[in-house]
């Protein structure tokens, strides 16, 4: 047990709370808010950051298998949407935890980010499994989801190394900069949460699949744009 009520522990959090720079409308308002709900709870229970990681892990599990073997409809998207962003949330919940209670660990950080790139393929596998299995794309469209891991899971992949790259080598320390509205609205599509949250319409799969492309594009040019970004800073560092 951390000792902490549930009171104390959001206190604590909502006074420790990371960066709002370059963070999207969704994470800064939604996500992480949900997640410090979450987090104080976890902790005031004494429930550990790994045990707050492997309920984000199952929540999205269960939240891609309702996907895949349900049928499609309006319930199915609620049932999926709120799974996956109840899963997001805790991903947020277990680092708040973790520096909450000074439990955290590299192990937990290296568990927090394998479950971080599973999830980036599972969700767009099942949603190729889903609109293969039950007709809703067919042919060349199915590379539509294929695509989409494609992007994910680059820009994931680029994202972490990069911040990775950024502890190990000396950089130049910049001035804090304030938050900017515009860039947290243009990284909407690039958020997660806003993907889950497309789930809700998948009770009309043509309309779904519209949104999902769409954002699928839309990551891809946030993507191409921040590893771009990434280049540059780590070639002024090395």
């Amino acid at each position: 047990m951390s000792g902490l009520t549930f009171r104390e522990a959001m206190d604590s959090l909502s006074s420790s709370q990371k960066s709002r720079v370059g963070v999207s409308l969704y994470s800064r308002y939604i996500n992480r808010p949900v997640g410090r709900v979450l987090a104080a709870a976890a902790a005031s229970t004494g429930v550990s950051p790994n045990g707050v990681t492997a309920v984000s892990a199952l929540c999205t599990v269960v939240g891609l298998v309702v996907l895949v073997i349900s049928p499609v409809g309006w319930v199915t998207g609620l049932a999926v949407a709120i799974l996956l962003v109840l899963g997001f949330a805790l991903d947020s919940a277990d680092g708040q935890v973790a520096r909450l209670t000074g439990r955290g660990s590299l192990a937990g950080e290296w568990l927090d980010h394998v479950v971080d790139s599973g999830k980036m393929v599972a969700v767009h596998a099942a949603v190729l499994v889903a609109a293969a299995t039950q007709g809703l794309l067919t042919g060349a469209w199915l590379l539509i989801p294929l695509a989409y891991m494609l992007v994910a899971v680059v820009l994931f992949s680029g994202m972490t190394i990069f911040e990775l790259l950024r502890r190990t080598r000396p950089h130049r320390t910049d001035p804090p900069r304030s938050p900017s509205a515009v860039r947290a609205v243009g990284l909407l599509p690039a958020d997660y949460g806003i993907l889950a949250l497309a789930f809700l319409l998948w009770g009309a799969s043509q309309a779904f699949f519209v949104v999902y492309a769409a954002l699928g594009g839309l990551t891809a040019l946030i993507t191409v744009a921040l590893l771009l970004k990434w280049f540059r800073v780590l070639k002024g560092t090395s």
